[in-house]
């Protein structure tokens, strides 16, 4: 019997250590120091006593908010069109983005009617996705005329890749002659894809065309520019080293393929990055990211209060590698997480993150070894960034002053 009693006293200590031996006595400052020193993880001490979990708890729900991806490929980034202000030449071509040649010779550089800019309010738009493709999309207009363009770009390639298939990069003007070829991208325009459209009484010619690249990529007989795209890229501006764009074109007949009387076409035009928007925290987080902030791999569970009940749902169930970056997402009808997302690391409740808005949740939100990345709020969108406290001892969840910590 003695030894059954000493078998069951070592179980429930073996027990007890698993969720507490890193938690330590706040006896003696030395001992706090040593703590310190070693990082140990331990709960924050605040495990919600309301929160009650049931046989259905430990199902990973997979939340209907949650977004796989869709059939189009994704945007790797979006810029707004500025018109080059066309120096060396600035002082008899007018600031543009497209030129459109009315000479079949092309030999009217100099005429400022054959220049195109943006509409008040209403830039191009240029998009490049990380399937190695692009998009320019918008208006741009010439007394009465006005140009759609829907211009696609593929096979993006950087300098080295280009040069191996006998690319040649076309520098030319103030920016072009002072940009560098490496570092410079690729692209072809996509004929199959691409749509000129020209309506207006001072068009060189209406209707919608086709377009390809020019000169012929093709063509053994001709340099193969392509699409350059980098800094500097907007050969003629006088912005030197400023992100642009610069190719030329063919316009063609979309059903024959071949060339309109007046085909020759030039894009010459800086872009500026378009930053992603994001709100302050509004209605309820609906999905985060969490990046691990610690050395070792664990096992990290992830519930919250299912429809804002008492009962505890999970939302996330993996082994979080060392600095690796976790998600997950709100299970409630409305995609929401709730109140609080519950934080358990191995067999143990660790920290609770606030969930609600009421707290302003961002990228840069510390908590523990827990660090918020990105997210959303169902109201507001993507999160803005968070401002955290000058708070040097996060991890231990207390300090007596800054230089020493305390475990809760």
């Amino acid at each position: 019997m003695k030894q059954f009693f000493k078998l069951c006293m070592l179980a429930i200590l073996f027990v007890f250590a698993s969720c507490e031996k890193e938690s330590a006595s706040d006896s003696t400052l030395e001992q706090n120091e040593v703590l310190f020193e070693k990082e140990i993880i331990v709960s924050d001490g605040e495990e919600d006593p309301e929160l009650q979990f049931t046989e259905t708890s430990e199902r990973l729900v997979v939340s209907s908010s949650k977004t796989y991806g869709n059939n189009g490929p994704e945007v790797a980034a979006t810029y707004t069109v500025i018109d080059a202000d066309r120096a060396p030449y600035g002082h008899i071509q007018p600031v543009s983005n497209f030129w459109w040649s009315n000479s079949r010779d092309a030999d009217d550089y100099f005429n400022p009617d054959t220049y195109y800019g943006a509409a008040e309010g209403e830039n191009l738009v240029f998009t490049e996705y990380t399937n190695g493709t692009a998009n320019l999309v918008g208006t741009t207009i010439s007394g009465t005329c006005t140009v759609e363009l829907n211009v696609w770009f593929k096979h993006k390639k950087d300098w080295a890749e280009w040069q191996a298939i006998g690319g040649e990069h076309k520098k030319e003007g103030v920016a072009g002659l002072a940009s560098n070829s490496a570092d410079m991208n690729f692209y072809l325009i996509d004929h199959t894809r691409s749509t000129v459209t020209a309506s207006g009484g001072d068009c060189i010619e209406t209707g919608t065309f086709g377009l390809v690249q020019r000169p012929d990529p093709n063509d053994p007989n001709t340099p193969n520019y392509g699409t350059h795209i980098g800094p500097g890229g907007a050969n003629y501006d006088s912005n030197i080293g400023a992100f642009g764009l610069s190719t030329w074109g063919t316009l063609i007949d979309p059903v024959s393929c071949l060339p309109i009387s007046k085909p020759k076409i030039d894009f010459n035009f800086r872009l500026e990055l378009n930053e992603e928007e994001c709100n302050d925290c509004e209605g309820k987080v609906t999905d985060l990211t969490l990046n691990w902030d610690w050395h070792n791999d664990y096992r990290v569970r992830v519930y919250q209060r299912y429809e804002n009940t008492c009962y505890a749902t999970k939302i996330f169930d993996e082994t979080v590698g060392a600095h690796e970056n976790f998600s997950f997402s709100g299970a409630n009808s409305n995609g929401t997480i709730g109140k609080w997302a519950y934080i358990f690391v191995g067999n143990c409740y660790y920290t609770k993150i606030r969930t609600n808005c009421d707290l302003e949740i961002g990228p840069g939100y510390v908590k523990g070894v827990l660090e918020v990345v990105s997210g959303n709020s169902s109201h507001g969108g993507e999160l803005c960034e968070y401002v955290p406290e000058d708070n040097y001892c996060h991890r231990h969840w207390r300090c007596r002053y800054r230089s020493h910590c305390r475990y809760y």
